[in-house]
């Protein structure tokens, strides 16, 4: 993430010698989570500069820093002015951060060595981390920030269990953190599934400026994948060829996203008012139907599935084919590739890191 050097950090550090002391601790710890990869520090040019007078020849690391700050300026400005999320180390009141227009004010006295560690992606399933960075890696192929470093550490929610690893984190932890969670939505008109229900009730209710959510655009991720990656894993597997022919079709903007690759659809589903049923009742108007005389009581008794599941683990068959290569953006439904770029913007603003090479 982007630690920006609030100019309030000058007249606070010109205010006492603690003070000074105090920042110039604080930016030897910034050093130092540059150094390490972790984030990027920038300031204005007039700022480091300021703060280079105040710091002397007290610290070479921390004068490091803010020298390196200015050599690098012109790289870095670019990016800190796009992203959508940065911390801004300032003089803030020490009893709270708070968040204005998607920034961080953090106080200065409150920098810490956790705080400065690899930004957390909390997910599902750890595979899921791998997967949303190879989207960020795409999507900023051949465009100015190609080059941007991503460094964060994968953590494993455990499926439903995912809001109350992020509730832990948030208030246990002073790591910043980003949780990225299936919409588990099935159709249009539904609302979020229990474990993004769970997410967004936790940020409604005790938000924390140094974690935040984002549930992507589709009803999991496996949504995501590009069609062709399926024809690659199973297009010469005979026992796939009609399922690959019947999700064809449904692989269309404003409609595959809502899909769930990973479940069965059975007639039982398709009877009576809910938004699910009305949705896909429609959707598989063309199929025939097993059970087309009768109603079942239960969806256990309901033997016809409308739809087979594609596979029990789509992510699995698939990532390991595409992870290194570069996709045809095109080639995604404008809707998904819109829930791509809001992930890789989501990365870039939780995760953009310096290059190791260059750190040091």
């Amino acid at each position: 993430m982007i630690f920006e050097l609030h100019s309030s950090l000058v007249g606070f550090a010109n205010a006492s010698i603690k003070n000074r002391n105090d920042v110039i601790e604080k930016l030897e710890l910034l050093w130092t989570a540059h150094r390490e990869g972790n984030h990027i520090i920038f300031s204005e040019i007039d700022i480091s500069e300021e703060l280079i007078g105040i710091v002397g020849d007290e610290s070479r690391s921390a004068k490091a820093l803010l020298i390196r700050i200015i050599n690098q300026y012109p790289k870095i400005a670019a990016l800190a002015y796009h992203v959508e999320r940065k911390v801004l180390v300032g003089d803030y009141n020490p009893l709270s951060m708070t968040m204005k227009s998607k920034v961080i004010e953090y106080p200065v006295g409150e920098i810490n060595s956790g705080l400065l560690q690899k930004s957390l992606v909390l997910v599902e399933n750890l595979t899921d981390a791998d997967f949303y960075h190879w989207v960020a890696t795409n999507i900023y192929n051949q465009t100015p920030f190609e080059s941007v470093n991503l460094s964060f550490e994968g953590y494993p929610g455990g499926g439903n269990t995912t809001a109350e690893a992020y509730e832990n984190l948030k208030f246990k932890t002073s790591r910043l953190c980003l949780c990225i969670v299936d919409s588990d939505i099935r159709a249009p008109k539904l609302q979020y599934g229990e474990t993004a229900a769970k997410v967004e009730k936790s940020d409604r209710l005790r938000p924390r400026a140094q974690a935040d959510f984002h549930v992507i655009g589709a009803c999991s991720i496996e949504n995501l994948i590009p069609f062709n990656a399926f024809e690659m894993a199973w297009g010469d597997d005979p026992n796939y060829k009609q399922k690959l022919i019947d999700y064809k079709e449904h692989h269309r903007e404003s409609h595959w996203r809502y899909l769930q690759l990973k479940k069965n659809i059975s007639c039982f589903e398709l009877h009576g008012p809910g938004a699910f049923a009305v949705y896909w009742r429609s959707a598989l108007a063309n199929t025939p139907s097993g059970c087309a005389d009768k109603i079942c009581s239960k969806k256990a008794e309901c033997k016809h599935n409308m739809l087979v599941q594609l596979s029990g683990s789509p992510l699995g068959a698939t990532f390991s084919l595409v992870k290194d290569k570069f996709v045809n953006l095109d080639e995604l439904v404008p809707d998904i590739r819109q829930a791509w770029e809001k992930i890789a913007s989501e990365l870039l603003s939780w995760c953009c890191a310096p290059n190791m090479s260059a750190a040091a």
